[in-house]
């Protein structure tokens, strides 16, 4: 009943259109369909203008044209081309260049291919980082796999912004930036290079490369060296954490992490000791002492009590650690989380039954009252 309703009204209108369109018959037949404008100029005089126009700022209006029309992929794309490869102004060539990375491979086929030509022969240094740049994002970075020898090749660029738009693209690759592993072992190690490159190449070294045999003492001698930035030592603690490494070197030096100046650096070590696991246990004298120093900060205290936990299954000093932290810590979550890792314990944590009989008893804080409860629970299962 709805559809030919619908179809009365659209037949009421189509009539007189009907006879109105009769009249011009004749008329229709001679005309055009008026092409689209924008700007009040057609796509065709757009590309026109992007491949001969003399003045800079007409051609680049006239890449912005091409966008807005989306033509720039369709019949614009080989004035794009020919504007990436050959206009005189260099801040037109970054502009399309830019143009190509909005989009994309699926949209403009020729896209990566032209951003790798541009990163590799380009004259000026902002159209190459501008390539780099497009070649490392979210649209491009998932087909860049085939492309990685030029990038490696592109660490040794001799712009600085260059390198560090290739370095983002390689650690923005993850594990298929694994050919350039040479190049980023090369860029992390020398001091020279500039610090975004070395923590970009480290980042990548770190999470993709723990199989190589140069990867451990990089990280480490990156981490221990007081000399080196706070940024950079991060990103090698970070590492460190992800290695899995059972070796008391690692241990040894993220526990000194633990006593920097840096409050950055420490919640790195006290992160990282904690994707140790049991691997940290070399560790512990260190990890009990800032566990009750009520002076540290209150999420690195957070992050050593859950390792207290971990540990807890082989050391009964951590028993005596948490049970500390869950009746004196400043923080309620802190507390929390010790009463909980007391209860995950279970019966190994029954030296802690007494206090947290206590708490459960006569806390003021509901949630910690809770928490005991469960944690007796679990302990006198």
């Amino acid at each position: 009943m709805r559809r030919a309703s619908l179809f009365a009204i659209a037949l009421a209108f189509l009539v007189p259109l009907g006879s109105a369109a009769q009249g011009d018959k004749d008329k229709n037949k001679e005309e055009k369909p008026e092409e689209k404008k924008i700007l009040d100029k057609t796509v065709g005089e757009w590309i026109k203008i992007l491949r001969t126009h003399e003045e800079e700022k007409w051609r680049r209006v006239a890449l912005y044209a091409l966008e807005a029309s989306r033509e720039a992929h369709r019949s614009g794309a080989t004035a794009l081309l020919d504007c990436v490869e050959n206009d005189k102004s260099a801040a037109v060539r970054v502009q399309a260049v830019g143009l190509i990375g909005r989009l994309g491979p699926d949209d403009f086929k020729k896209g990566m291919k032209t951003l790798v030509l541009v990163l590799q022969h380009d004259k000026a240094d902002e159209v190459r980082e501008a390539a780099a740049t497009q070649i490392g994002n979210d649209r491009y970075v998932g087909k860049a796999h085939d492309y990685v020898g030029a990038l490696a090749d592109a660490l040794k660029d001799p712009h600085v912004g260059t390198r560090i738009a290739v370095a983002g693209a390689l650690r923005n690759m993850g594990e298929n930036a694994k050919p350039a592993f040479p190049a980023l072992f090369a860029a992390a190690k020398n001091p020279k290079e500039n610090l975004q490159v070395r923590v970009a190449a480290v980042h990548v070294l770190g999470r993709y490369a723990k199989a190589d045999p140069q990867t451990l003492p990089l990280l480490l001698d990156l981490a221990g060296t007081a000399d080196n930035a706070t940024s950079l030592r991060e990103i090698a603690i970070d590492g460190l954490g992800r290695s899995g490494s059972t070796s008391a070197d690692v241990a040894d030096l993220l526990a000194k992490g633990l006593s920097e100046k840096s409050l950055e650096l420490r919640k790195a070590s006290a992160v990282a000791l904690g994707s140790l696991g049991v691997g940290a246990k070399s560790a512990w004298p260190t990890i009990k002492e800032r566990i009750g120093d009520k002076q540290e900060n209150s999420s690195i205290r957070n992050h050593l009590i859950r390792l207290a936990g971990t540990l807890g299954k082989t050391n009964a000093e951590a028993v005596t650690a948490l049970t500390a932290a869950a009746k004196e810590d400043e923080s309620t979550e802190n507390r929390i989380a010790a009463i909980q890792e007391l209860g995950e314990l279970g019966p190994l944590a029954k030296s802690a039954v007494e206090s947290l009989t206590t708490i459960a008893a006569q806390d003021a804080r509901a949630a910690i009252r809770e928490a005991a409860g469960k944690a007796l629970k679990q302990i006198q299962k």
